[in-house]
């Protein structure tokens, strides 16, 4: 098993399902991992089926169990299902799927963040050339392509594994992200979403001059150290332009990315309509990816608290029309939230319509009698009459790593 299927294996999630069943639905819930969730006593007390009784076993001993309870008049049982679900299981059944769910090539993943790393170094150290940073341009066009292929961004996503591999992985990220938001509002605008992806890849790469220990200083940065910070944005373009990129809508990526509608950003503390598109949909990219991403100081946000966030808390200082296709695109239920529906079946949400935010495609694992689903079963809630919608959010399983 390779180092990846092993960090996989480690995303794992396990969900409870408590019921009050009739007892002439027993047999139906008589699957490996159901068990009776209380004693099942008589008038007097005296236990009939004690808590935690597999029912796959006890239908094999007691074929007539509910005829027996019967005789007691006790009509119906608490039972508890358990499914879990693994990263690497949902990726396999999202790949073999008929459904056209596009997820970005794992060797292209890799090879992006290997190469926004290996410019960084190159930077720190003097090696740098104009090569190195042409290749990271060329697979920003090639993301870009892939970018306008997939109908869900956040199965495109990677996650971050350590805190040395942040900026790296987030500047994928941000290049998918904002490249996906780009083509949501251009759709024919395909030059553009190139510009967004290539400027995702390059728009922190004023970082190679901030000094690690300032980069992934786990308590709050000082007055000082925080003004080093905010300036890779200025030595961020003017890396670029020294290696020869020259595309305004990049270099404004570069630059504009922590500029925010509320003027309260920098480098050039911009507000509202001084700000350009570029900056704009790269600031609602490197704020979402951020959220949700791992740091040595905070751990992840589940992807719906973090457009809840942006929603509630932030979007004063977001175009309303760039963080409006983000939720669009996401949906109040993003891709990887585990959702319980109204008719008891257990499933993940796959995709959003981009129309209907709160009834996005869901796969489901288990049926509405806790049974596991055999091949692969994707229903689009907003096709469905209204008697069959999200109860509730059972787990965010978040951005699914490469």
């Amino acid at each position: 098993m390779s180092y990846l299927e092993k960090e996989n294996k480690k995303n794992r999630i396990k969900h409870i399902i408590r019921r009050r069943i009739p007892i002439e639905e027993m047999k139906e819930y008589a699957i490996r991992g159901v068990y009776v969730d209380e004693d099942v006593t008589n008038k007097n007390g005296v236990a009939l089926i004690p808590k935690g009784t597999d029912l796959e076993s006890l239908a094999k001993l007691v074929p007539n169990m509910d005829d027996t309870l019967r005789k007691f008049e006790i009509n119906t049982i608490s039972i508890l299902v358990q499914e879990q679900i693994e990263v690497i299981d949902l990726e396999h059944i999202i790949k073999n799927s008929e459904a056209k769910f596009v997820k970005i090539d794992n060797k292209l993943a890799q090879d992006t963040v290997e190469q926004v790393s290996d410019v960084h170094s190159r930077i720190t150290n003097g090696t740098c050339e104009q090569e190195d940073i042409d290749n990271l341009v060329e697979q920003g066009v090639t993301l870009a392509k892939v970018v306008t292929e997939a109908p869900e961004i956040m199965f495109c996503l990677g996650h971050v594994r350590g805190s040395d591999e942040y900026t790296y992985i987030h500047s994928l990220n941000v290049a998918l992200i904002g490249g996906f938001i780009a083509h949501r509002i251009f759709p024919d605008n395909e030059e553009f979403v190139q510009c967004m992806s290539i400027g995702g890849l390059l728009h922190d790469l004023g970082k190679a001059k901030i000094p690690n220990l300032i980069l992934n200083k786990p308590g709050a940065l000082t007055d000082t150290e925080f003004d080093l910070m905010k300036k890779h944005t200025i030595f961020g373009e003017e890396l670029a332009r020294g290696f020869g990129v020259n595309d305004p809508r990049v270099l404004c990526v570069i630059r504009g990315h922590h500029e925010r509608c509320s003027g309260n950003g920098y480098p050039d503390v911009l507000s509202g309509d001084k700000i350009s598109i570029e900056a704009k949909i790269a600031a609602v990219a490197d704020v979402f990816d951020a959220l949700t991403a791992r740091r040595v100081y905070k751990e992840p946000m589940e992807c719906r608290n973090a457009i809840t966030t942006m929603i509630e808390n932030m979007s004063m200082h977001f175009d309303p029309d760039v963080l409006r296709a983000l939720v669009v695109s996401v949906g109040l239920y993003p891709p990887g939230a585990m959702v319980e529906l109204s008719d008891g079946s257990l499933g993940v949400v796959v995709g959003t319509s981009g129309k209907d935010l709160i009834r996005p495609h869901v796969m489901i694992n288990l049926d509405k009698n806790g049974r596991k689903m055999q091949g692969t079963k994707i229903i689009d809630l907003s096709k469905h009459d209204e008697s069959i919608f999200i109860k509730k959010v059972v787990h965010d399983l978040g951005k699914i790593a490469f």
